[in-house]
């Protein structure tokens, strides 16, 4: 049940219907994710159906039972209950020994917790580890059951992770803590082990990698999820970006490896585009020089939005349109312009030696190009701010 769900006898696994979201499956997976504590009829259709769907309880349970009994035998399974009640409560058939990775899971931990010896705890903790391949039935993870044993069952997982960094650490086994921050990542990439994993290969005097890490990390948040970097992640810039040279260097080798990575950029012409990081300092380097220059400086927000002025729910429509987005802005601005990606659906633009005018002449520009290149119906919506309206929120002094 962990990361997905199936049902294996003597080494072959068995298809139980053509979809695990039915609902004779759903309560197979309930009854036996109780066990022998066993579940109630009432627990049963709360958890299945809404109180819509259903007028005769009994009638609904027995349906249930009768088609997944029957699913069993065609799967290639003896004929048996494999669901009995006992007690008033419905509990798994015991002529049927049954094995489910969520208790072994919560077992392992449980025993891990209790062990004095410290070489043997590990070994349970590991084997939990082992055994937790993913979140609870993902295809049903919506179901407000689901999502209760998931919130609880994550605590528990986490518990074990815990445990095993500590460990790791004590015993200063640290190719083994990457590979636990690595696999916890692949199950939930937005967590904050992504940074434990950075920190840990910043620790290790491995910079450039750490420096890779968090930029993949930051992409992730912005393109893939649509989200704008976490205060914790800035936190995380800000101990990497602190990385001193190791050797001492020379001006034109370090000119050269300035420019170097500016290499991504492919065509020098357009607006300079940066990750969100680099674009807060670079308003703050704009901003401690306006007094100086004189030059007037805006921060312009655009939104992309549907041909009504609403937010886009189609993903990959989004996805496109905001690909198509960057690039627009990219060709439509000055070289000396700045922009970034803020969220899924916003580009942030530092526009430079400018009146609040020209920046509708900019919106209009954009928005016009945006049109020729995604369909008349692309549209953004855009605010502007002058940077000399900003203030810090609280004296520096």
């Amino acid at each position: 049940m962990l990361g997905d769900f199936s049902i294996t006898c003597e080494g072959k696994e068995l298809l139980l219907g053509r979809k695990s979201t039915l609902k004779f499956i759903q309560m197979l997976q309930l009854v036996w994710l109780r066990g022998e504590k066993g579940i109630t009829k009432e627990q049963l259709m709360k958890a299945i159906y809404d109180r819509s769907e259903v007028s005769d309880s009994n009638n609904s349970i027995n349906n249930l039972l009768y088609w997944m009994r029957r699913q069993m035998v065609k799967a290639g399974l003896p004929k048996g209950e494999y669901i009995s009640r006992k007690n008033g409560l419905y509990v798994p058939d015991e002529n049927f020994p049954l094995a489910v990775d969520v208790h072994e899971f919560e077992e392992w931990a449980a025993r891990g917790e209790e062990e004095a010896d410290e070489e043997t705890a590990c070994a349970c903790y590991r084997e939990a580890l082992e055994l937790y391949q993913g979140e609870l039935l993902p295809s049903i993870s919506t179901e407000i059951w689901v999502m209760s044993e998931n919130a609880r069952l994550k605590k528990v997982f986490e518990s074990c992770v815990y445990w095993m960094e500590n460990y790791y650490r004590r015993h200063e086994e640290y190719g083994e803590l990457e590979q636990l921050y690595e696999r916890v990542i692949r199950l939930y990439p937005e967590s904050s082990w992504q940074i434990r994993l950075i920190d840990l290969v910043f620790e290790r005097g491995e910079y450039k990698r750490a420096q890779s890490l968090y930029n993949e990390m930051v992409s992730q948040y912005s393109e893939e999820m649509g989200m704008p970097p976490t205060a914790e992640m800035l936190r995380c810039y800000e101990r990497i970006s602190q990385i001193p040279h190791q050797l001492t260097g020379e001006i034109g080798e370090i000119g050269k490896e300035i420019w170097e990575c500016a290499k991504p950029v492919k065509n020098v012409r357009k607006a300079y585009y940066c990750a969100y990081r680099g674009f807060v300092d670079v308003c703050h380097v704009t901003n401690r020089n306006m007094e100086r220059s004189g030059r007037s400086v805006f921060l312009m927000l655009c939104t992309l939005v549907d041909y009504e002025g609403k937010m886009i729910r189609n993903q990959e429509k989004l996805k496109s349109r905001m690909d198509i987005l960057g690039e627009v802005i990219g060709s439509s601005l000055r070289k000396g312009d700045v922009y970034t990606r803020y969220s899924n659906s916003q580009y942030l633009i530092l526009l430079s030696g400018i009146d609040q005018k020209n920046c509708e002449i900019i919106y209009r520009r954009i928005n016009r190009s945006l049109k020729e290149q995604a369909g008349s119906r692309a549209e953004i919506e855009y605010d502007v701010l002058s940077l000399a309206e900003l203030r810090p929120p609280y004296d520096w002094e």
